[in-house]
């Protein structure tokens, strides 16, 4: 793990010294909270925690000189004693005060668990209207549910033979013998390499020899969709032993049954499992000249079924007057007969089905394909099956050279002459785990593992004695001359050294049927123009789906006594009003969740006088200059004052082969010599949006040279509209720590009391970038209007939660006592990126977090919290009944609340429409308020959400999610940014290293720790 500590703030030691008093609200938007002397509401301190001060530390700045950034913290866990941390205290020079670091030590887990919050009610109507909503929910009947649901565990085993052998890669590659394919398994040497030992033979598959011994190791896991395969083979092979029954499985390992399986015992073992039909494959037929082939040997398994329990199915009614009843049982096992038949015929993945007869093709060997979505999930007191459309990328099953160009950015395979180490390396990313067919022998599909380090023409292999490249391999033994030799070889054997085996690009196939992870932002953009649809449309398409996908005709479903409905259910929504946003000289009600900078200054304008132009694109100097003139006139009229409107401008065209991060320092030091002091910004010209170029100019801003900057695009530099330099300055305004806007009305806690809003996030790497660290983010308002927040950033192990917690938000809160001279006396923790399976253990752990960082900073201090989970990952859409209820597009209106109906009755949730959806069918967001210490209503929660929303900064309108939890989802793209494979000299707080990779993070310049620099 590792983190970017903060600059802290003003007054830490043993607690906060209350200076400053609290007006009443309104007025002034710098005067402070009501009732000075209130005192602290914090619930009492966690039951069967023990606190112990591990160590207090005296910082004197004058006897500190060279401490190093890179800092271990170590964590005390439940089973530790308590440990002393080595932390940074470069962080708190400034402070010159005490900082006590403690660690919190639990005692007593069972007494220290945080108990979930239970719905109390629902929210009132809160100024706005009802309306009736169709929603994508279907009901489902259970009125004739078995007594029982019987749940087997399933396992599958390799037969003896093959496990000897264990030749299945892990991803999801059919299996690879010694009959299996002549690719070349090579045991000799590249050339250029030097190698101990003699040359060894290449093993083929035709030469008859005795099997070399193998290190015994581990059994690899089967693929998931082979495993899947394997349990629907043996209920067709042993289809007598199931007497009838209709079973339904998960693909993985449990099997469920409407009655008892009629077993003498509770567990069968099946064995000569053989998924691949009774048909053997025949052989390839030999090359001209050579003996003929053998062919491929039937692969088996064992598949072993043992009952595990019955489950009670009285469960789901008991749970609608008990929520204490474990309903998750029975609700899985229905949900696995649902998803059964999809399952069978159509391509499953996770709960979405997709069929490839519709299909988009996109750029770089990609498709675009269509399914749906679907899941039981338990409402108010029924059951209802969501169903929504889906969409994802396959590799398209083409040439594999067409992967390979798109990944190197070439136009053929001509154009492809050496690779540097990025390059195979990047090369070898985009191919990993893809399954190919070899087209001059057409064997199963095998998966890539790696790329080889030389070309065709330069691979040599020793075989039978003779050396010999490997073009020169296919072009003896298939008579096929290769028409690419230059080009590397891809890697279908095994990523153990000495266990490759090579096959040629040219001569590989894509398998078809395959789910591509790695979408860049073009794909992006193509994917949402095609998946975009009206309302009406989506609706539409929605009730088609649940008509193709034979619910009603569904014989598994009905022998589980299931019956799902063909109509959409209908529920009660309310409408919330929007707050007014207030600027310096004047207030607007935003309609449909927007409003406009015209005639308006910022509440704190910010001045820039020292800041530079680098010219990083095919444009001008005049244009630049023009945009310049435009940027510093819409600057003056909104209130961020430009006094330079002739900043310096550094070109590319001067400095010919300079990488942007060149121009950017030399812009730098030109104006900190030129201005006696380092420059507030650099504006970035850039050619395009890619990512790589962005990551680049963001990397030199943030850690190297610790000044805010800011990209234009220059499509934008020469059209320069206003509205597009109008929200230039919204985000400049912010970057120099000035304030847009503010809310008028009062926020619910928030404008009574000194109330801390948090908002954290952890972005986890895309499947398919390897072992990248995931990045964990929490922001912190530093003001009673929510409008001015700081962030943290921490690069860490692949988690859920946030490992390094406890100290992030010890500087937060140092952060907010620096701005407001008072200690929050109320949280409010809104945590984005958590999956419902993930609630209750992120519960706990990040509670237990935030204990830990008020003993920090002082023994007594213990606010409230309510902990906010924040979901923008489901499948959940509305539709208005009425269409004078929708707006325009037919799109449900900002501030729209679900909180009825189709959620669980039991469960503390809403669904919140925040904004307007500028295409396409907007998508709610989803809040469940997992805990609540400062006993807020429903309605409280419900309008202080929606209005945070109106508090985004950097543009004028409301955004589809709490503005906190949007703050920390963008704290943490843009320090994925601070990954670097090596380091590149800035100050590193961690590496993190895999067997393919080396990761450095890099910390973030002190400088910007208290700037919003991500905005």
């Amino acid at each position: 793990m590792s983190y970017s500590g903060g600059g802290g703030g003003g007054g830490a030691g043993g607690g906060y010294n209350d200076q400053r008093g609290y007006s009443s609200r309104g007025g002034d938007h710098n005067r402070g909270y009501e009732d000075p002397n209130r005192p602290s509401s914090g619930a009492t301190a966690l039951e069967g925690m023990t606190i112990a001060v591990e160590v207090v530390i005296v910082v004197d700045m004058k006897s500190v000189v060279d401490i190093p950034a890179r800092h271990i913290l170590q964590e005390a866990t439940e089973e530790d004693h308590p440990v002393t941390e080595t932390v940074e205290v470069t962080e708190l020079l400034l402070l010159e005060v005490m900082t006590r670091v403690v660690t919190a030590v639990v005692v007593d887990i069972e007494a220290s668990q945080i108990r979930a919050s239970k719905k109390s009610g629902v929210a009132g109507l809160m100024g706005g209207k009802t309306m009736q909503l169709q929603v994508n929910y279907f009901g489902v009947s259970v009125n004739s549910l078995p007594p029982e649901i019987f749940k087997y565990h399933v396992d599958v085993e390799r037969s003896p033979d093959l496990a000897a052998d264990s030749k299945y890669g892990p991803s999801g590659a059919d299996q690879k013998d010694e009959t299996m394919g002549d690719e070349l398994k090579e045991e000799g040497k590249q050339e250029g390499k030097e190698e101990k030992g003699e040359d060894k033979d290449v093993e083929m598959s035709d030469v008859s020899a005795a099997p070399p011994k193998r290190e015994q190791r581990p059994d690899r896991p089967l693929p998931r969709a082979l495993v899947r395969n394997i349990i629907n083979a043996a209920l067709r092979q042993y289809e007598s032993e199931f007497a009838g029954i209709r079973v339904v499985h998960d693909g993985m390992s449990a099997l469920y049954a409407p009655s008892m399986l009629p077993w003498d015992a509770q567990s069968k073992t099946f064995v000569e499992v053989n998924p691949d039909g009774t048909t053997p494959t025949p052989p390839p037929a030999p090359a001209p000249g050579q003996p003929p082939r053998r062919g491929f040997k039937p692969r088996t398994f064992v598949v072993k079924m043992k009952l595990a329990e019955s489950i009670p199915t009285s469960s789901l009614t008991d749970y609608y007057s008990n929520p204490d009843v474990n309903v998750m049982p029975v609700l899985q096992a229905l949900d696995v007969a649902a998803r059964h038949l999809g399952a069978q015929r159509l391509i499953a993945v996770g709960r979405n089905f997709f069929s490839m007869k519709k299909t988009f093709p996109l750029k770089g060997g990609k498709e675009l394909c269509w399914g749906y979505h679907q899941a039981i999930r338990i409402a108010d007191r029924k059951l209802v099956m969501n169903v929504d459309q889906a969409a994802t990328v396959f590799y398209a099953p083409k040439e594999l050279m067409e992967l390979v160009l798109a990944a190197l950015n070439a136009r053929s395979a001509n154009d492809i002459r050496g690779l540097s180490d990025r390059d195979s390396k990047n090369l070898a990313r985009a191919l990993r785990k893809i399954e190919v067919v070899p087209t001059h022998r057409k064997d199963r599909k095998k998966a890539i593992f790696g790329v080889s380090a030389q070309p065709a023409d330069h691979t040599m292999v020793s075989i039978k004695g003779e050396e010999m490249s490997v073009a020169d391999y296919f072009s003896k033994r298939y008579n096929t001359q290769l028409r690419f030799p230059q080009l590397p070889l891809v890697n279908v054997g095994s990523k153990r050294p000495g266990k490759e085996s090579w096959l040629p690009i040219e001569l590989c196939e894509v398998a078809p049927g395959q789910r591509c992870s790695n979408i860049n932002d073009l794909d992006t953009a193509e994917i949402i123009r095609q998946t975009s649809q009206p309302p009406k449309t989506r609706q539409e398409t929605i009730i088609d789906q649940v008509r193709q996908a034979g619910f009603e005709n569904d014989p598994y479903l009905s022998a589980f006594g299931v019956k799902i409905e063909q109509r959409l259910e209908t529920t009660e929504a309310r409408v919330m009003d929007p707050p007014d946003v207030q600027y310096a000289n004047v207030s607007e009600r935003p309609s449909g969740g927007q409003w406009n900078l015209r005639d308006k200054r910022f509440v704190e304008g910010a001045t820039l006088r020292n800041w530079g132009v680098v010219i990083n694109a095919n444009v001008g100097e005049r244009d630049v200059q023009g945009f310049v003139r435009n940027m510093v006139d819409m600057g003056n009229k909104s209130g961020l004052t430009i006094e330079d409107g002739n900043p310096y401008i550094i070109h590319q065209d001067h400095h010919r082969g300079a990488q942007v991060e060149e121009l950017m320092k030399m812009c730098f030091e030109e104006l900190k010599q030129r201005n006696k002091g380092p420059p507030q910004l650099i504006m970035v010209i850039k050619q395009d949006k890619s990512v790589g170029s962005y990551g680049d100019i963001k990397r030199m801003s943030d850690t190297m040279l610790g000044i805010p900057s800011q990209c234009i695009v220059s499509a934008n530099v020469r059209s320069a509209k206003p509205q597009y330099c109008a929200n230039v300055c919204l985000k400049i305004n912010m970057k120099l720590s000035g304030k847009n806007s503010i809310l008028r009305e009062p926020l619910p806690l928030v404008s009574t009391a000194p109330t801390i809003i948090i908002g954290a996030d952890v972005e986890h790497p895309r499947s398919g970038m390897g072992s990248r660290p995931s990045i964990a983010s929490v922001v912190a308002s530093l003001d009673r209007y929510s409008a001015k927040y700081v962030a943290r950033v921490a690069a860490q192990k692949a988690s859920s939660d946030i490992q390094l917690l406890p100290h992030m938000l010890r500087d937060l809160f140092l952060a907010y006592y620096q701005s407001t001279s008072r200690k929050p006396e109320h949280v409010i923790y809104y945590r984005d990126g958590v999956s419902e399976g993930q609630f209750y253990d992120i519960l706990q752990t990040e509670m237990r977090a935030l204990r830990k960082a008020f003993k920090m900073i002082s023994d007594d201090y213990n606010p409230p919290v309510t902990f906010i989970i924040v979901n923008k990952r489901h499948h959940m859409r509305a539709f208005p009944v009425n269409q004078r209820d929708g707006d325009r597009k037919g799109n449900v209106v900002p501030g729209t609340v679900i909180d009825t109906g189709i959620v669980d009755s039991h469960r503390y949730d809403f669904f919140l429409y925040g904004h307007s959806g500028i295409q396409g069918t907007s998508v709610p967001c989803h809040y469940t308020v997992l805990h609540d210490e400062n006993k807020m209503s429903a309605e409280d929660v419900q309008r202080l959400t929606y209005h945070l929303g109106y508090t985004f900064a950097r543009c004028t309108r409301s955004v589809s999610f709490a503005t906190p939890a949007y703050y920390a989802h963008l704290a943490a793209g843009r320090a994925r940014f601070f990954l670097n494979e090596g380091s590149d000299g800035a100050s590193t707080v961690g590496s993190f290293n895999s067997s393919s990779s080396n990761f450095d993070f890099t910390e973030l310049h002190n400088d910007l720790k208290n700037c919003m620099f991500f905005i």
